[in-house]
């Protein structure tokens, strides 16, 4: 019975000693911040979005550099679609050149989580 009341303060003592000696450690240091050229190319790659509010539907036009490479198109009462500039050259590839360079096949997503 002795040695269990002799033991209890020392059971407590090195019990909250370890979350507080746990605390000691120094934080990491900070991230390094970005230089000039590392600001420059980030700015490069963020898109620049264009958004037009129309009667039932909203476009929002996403460039790069000042080039063209998606639209979404996001009816009032459907979901949203995409045309999409997948090689770069101008122009969109859903756009039909057979049948009238000015019908555009929309793609919509399917599964987005």
């Amino acid at each position: 019975m002795t040695t269990r009341r002799a033991l209890t303060p020392m059971i407590l003592i090195a019990c909250l000693a370890t979350p507080l000696s746990a605390q000691d450690q120094a934080a990491p240091p900070p991230p390094p911040l970005l230089d000039d050229s590392a600001q420059v190319t980030r700015d490069l790659m963020e898109p620049q979005v264009t958004i037009i509010e129309r009667e039932g539907e909203r476009i929002e036009e996403f460039r790069i550099q000042g080039e063209l490479y998606m639209i979404r198109v996001q009816p009032e009462n459907a979901p949203a679609y995409y045309l999409v500039d997948t090689d770069g050259d101008g122009r969109l590839e859903t756009q039909m050149d057979e049948l009238d360079p000015k019908i555009l096949i929309p793609a919509w997503v399917i599964f987005s989580f």
